[in-house]
C-alpha cells in the first residue's frame, strides 16, 4: 500500500469554526466566487458547438481539468492564497510544470502538478517520499539533488514545489548547434554528476533515477556550471523495482535492453552516453528503436559477454545463438539496415583522440591535448562496462585521472575581445567555483530537437513531453549523426528562444581555470575511504589498473574542427550561447 502524504497541521485561518465566524462574509464570498466560476466554464463549454448538436460537454473535476486530467492552468491564479501561477513551463506524461511566485517567501518557484488520475498520483507519492528522503540527507544542499519545498494537494492535483532552477543540459547542447561544450566544462559536470550518484548510492537511500539525461540535469544559474538532477519520477529504491521499461532509450543500459535485474549501474551508464554527447554534441547511441539501440551500442562495444547474454530473457531479440559453440551472433536487420561489424565504431575515433576533437574542433585548445582524451576515453570505457558487476562505482570514477589536473594543464581565462566571424557562435569562460559563464555571439536555436565532495549521510514510464524537440515524433535534429525518425521522448523543457546579441566576441575574465586536483578523493569520511568498504558491500569489484590514464589503486581480483583564436583557445567553455532569462525545468 502506498503511503499516505504526511498530516500537515491546519492552517488557523483555514479552521471551519473561525470560516463561520469572524470571516462568515468572506465565506460567503469564496462560495458565490465558487458557483459563478463553474457557471462561466459550463456557458464557454457549450458555446462553439452547433445548435442542432448542441449537449453538454463532459465535465472532468467539476470543469478544472481538461480531457487529459490535467489541470486548467491559468495565469494570475493563486494556489493556496500563496503561490501565484506566472506561465507553463513543461508538460509530460505525469502532468506539468509551472512557474510560479511564493508570495510568503517572496521568491519564484516551479510547481509541478500531477495528473488527477490514481497512477500518476501513486507514483508521486513515491517521488516526493525519495526526495524528502535524499533532502534530509542533504541538508547543506552539497550534492546536486534539486530541492523539494513542500507538497500540497489543489483540486485534487498532487502539487510538489521545486526550487527555480535553469535550463537543461539538452538546452546548453542547442546552442552550441550541436557541437558541444569543451572537455575542461564536461569535467565539471562530470565531477558533480559522479558526486550526486555517490551520494545517491549510499545505503542509507540507495536510489535508481532511471532516467539520467540530459534533459533531467539542470543548470542552478544560467550564468554558472553547477548542476542539479531533476525528475524523480521514473526512481525507484535499490530491491523496490517498479518498472522494466525504464530509462530514455539513448540513454538505456545493456541489462535493461536485455531484461536483466538492474541496480544503481544503471545510472552509471547513462552517464557514460550523457558526458560523450555533452562533449561531442550528438548522442553516443541514437537508436530509433530497441534492436536499433542495441546494434548501435555493439557498433562501438563490440559483442556482449556471453555470461550476460546467457541470462538474459530478451537475448534472442536482438542475437542468434550459435547452436555449434553457443555464441551469439547479431541479427539480420529486418528493414534492411546497414551496421558496422562490431567494435568498428570506436569511441576513439568519435571523440578524436588524436585529431583534435570531435570533428577537429579543439585543436590546439589548451586542455585537450591526446593525454587529456585518453584519460576521458578511459572513463567512459568503464562507464559503459557491458557487465555491471564490473561497471566502474562513482566512488572509483571519482579516483580517476581524468579529474587530476597538474597546474600547466589549467586554463587562463584572460581573454580579449576577439571578431567572431570564423569562430564558434558564442564564448562562455567560467571561474574555478563553478565558473561565472558570459555570453557573446550570435546563438543559434535549432528547431530540433570545485566539487566538494563532504561527510555523506550515516547510515510511469519515463516523461515524455509534447513541446520536446528531442525524441520520436518531434525531433529533427540537424546534425548528421542524428535519426531522421524521432525517439520516444522525455523532456519537459519547451523551446528555448534566444536574445540575438552583436556578433564581436565580447568576453570578461574571471582568473585561472585552477586545477582540480582529487587524490583520493578528499573530504570524503573514513566510512567511505577505509577497506571498510568492502565489507559493508558498498563497492564490491575492482579495476584494472594497466592503462595509465585510468584508475589508480591497487589492483584487484578483478580486471576488467577548426582552429581557434589565439585570443580565445583558453576559454573553459567554447561554442556555447546561454540564455539570459532562467527557465526551470523539472
Amino acid at each position: 500500500m502506498q503511503a499516505r502524504i504526511p498530516h500537515r497541521f491546519r492552517d488557523p485561518a483555514t479552521a471551519p469554526l473561525r470560516k463561520l465566524s469572524v470571516d462568515l462574509i468572506k465565506t460567503y464570498k469564496h462560495i458565490n466566487e465558487v458557483y459563478y466560476a463553474k457557471k462561466k466554464r459550463r456557458a464557454q463549454q457549450m458555446q462553439g458547438e452547433d445548435g442542432s448538436h448542441k449537449k453538454e460537454r463532459k465535465l472532468y473535476n467539476d470543469g478544472w481539468d481538461d480531457d487529459n486530467h490535467d489541470y486548467i492552468i491559468k495565469n494570475g491564479e493563486k494556489f493556496l492564497d500563496r503561490y501565484e501561477i506566472d506561465s507553463l513551463i513543461g508538460k509530460g506524461s505525469f502532468g506539468q510544470v509551472v512557474k510560479a511566485f511564493d508570495h510568503e517567501e517572496q521568491t519564484q518557484v516551479a510547481i509541478k502538478i500531477i495528473k488527477n488520475k490514481k497512477p500518476f498520483l501513486n507514483q508521486a507519492q513515491i517521488e516526493v517520499r525519495l526526495l524528502e528522503m535524499m533532502n534530509r540527507a542533504d541538508t547543506d544542499n552539497k550534492y546536486y539533488i534539486v530541492k523539494l519545498k513542500r507538497h500540497f494537494m489543489w483540486r485534487n492535483h498532487l502539487c510538489l514545489v521545486f526550487e527555480l532552477l535553469s535550463y537543461n543540459l539538452y538546452d546548453l547542447l542547442r546552442n552550441t548547434n550541436f557541437r558541444g561544450v569543451s572537455l575542461n566544462l564536461t569535467r565539471k559536470f562530470a565531477q558533480q554528476l559522479c558526486t550526486a550518484l555517490l551520494f545517491l548510492s549510499t545505503p542509507e537511500l540507495n536510489i535508481i533515477h532511471c532516467d539520467l539525461k540530459p534533459e533531467n540535469i539542470l543548470l542552478c544559474n544560467p550564468k554558472r556550471s553547477a548542476i542539479k538532477i531533476v525528475d524523480f519520477g521514473s526512481s525507484c529504491q535499490l530491491g523496490q523495482r517498479i518498472y522494466q521499461y525504464i530509462q530514455s532509450r539513448f540513454y538505456r543500459s545493456p541489462e535493461v535492453l536485455l531484461g536483466i535485474p538492474y541496480d544503481l549501474a544503471i545510472d552509471m551508464w547513462s552517464l557514460g552516453c550523457i558526458l560523450v554527447e555533452m562533449h561531442t554534441g550528438e548522442p553516443l547511441f541514437s537508436g530509433a528503436n530497441e534492436v536499433d539501440q542495441m546494434n548501435k551500442i555493439v557498433e562501438v562495444l563490440g559483442m556482449p559477454p556471453k555470461h550476460i547474454l546467457d541470462q538474459a530473457h530478451k537475448a534472442r531479440k536482438y542475437f542468434d545463438k550459435v547452436p555449434t559453440d553457443g555464441s551469439y551472433v547479431l541479427k539480420k536487420s529486418k528493414d534492411g539496415k546497414k551496421y558496422k561489424p562490431p567494435g568498428t565504431r570506436r569511441l576513439h575515433d568519435i571523440l578524436g583522440v588524436e585529431s583534435g576533437g570531435p570533428g577537429g574542433r579543439r585543436i590546439g585548445e589548451p586542455g585537450h591535448s591526446i593525454s587529456d582524451y585518453l584519460k576521458f576515453k578511459d572513463l567512459i570505457l568503464r562507464m559503459l562496462d557491458f557487465d555491471p558487476k564490473t561497471r566502474v562505482t562513482p566512488y572509483y570514477a571519482l579516483q580517476h585521472n581524468f579529474f587530476k589536473r597538474t597546474a600547466d594543464e589549467g586554463t587562463n581565462t584572460n581573454i580579449a575581445a576577439a571578431n567572431s566571424a570564423n569562430t564558434s557562435p558564442a564564448v562562455v569562460s567560467m571561474s574555478q567555483d563553478h565558473g561565472l559563464v558570459t555570453m557573446s555571439g550570435q546563438g543559434s536555436n535549432n528547431s530540433g530537437n570545485s566539487m566538494q565532495v563532504s561527510s555523506l549521510p550515516g547510515g510511469y514510464q519515463p516523461m515524455e513531453c509534447e513541446s520536446s524537440p528531442r525524441h520520436l515524433g518531434n525531433r529533427r535534429v540537424v546534425t548528421t549523426n542524428y535519426p531522421s525518425t524521432s525517439a520516444t521522448g522525455v523532456s519537459a523543457s519547451g523551446p528555448m528562444s534566444m536574445q540575438s546579441v552583436d556578433s564581436s566576441l565580447i568576453q570578461s575574465s574571471l582568473g585561472s581555470y585552477n586545477s582540480l586536483i582529487l587524490p583520493g578523493i578528499p573530504h570524503l569520511p573514513a566510512m567511505m575511504t577505509s577497506p571498510m568498504i568492502q565489507q559493508q558491500n558498498f563497492y564490491n569489484y575492482g579495476y584494472s589498473t594497466t592503462d595509465t590514464h585510468g584508475i589508480v589503486r591497487q589492483p584487484s581480483t578483478v580486471s576488467t574542427g577548426k582552429q581557434r583564436d589565439p585570443e580565445r583557445e583558453d576559454s573553459p567553455m567554447v561554442g556555447v550561447c546561454v540564455q539570459q532569462s532562467p527557465v526551470a525545468i523539472h
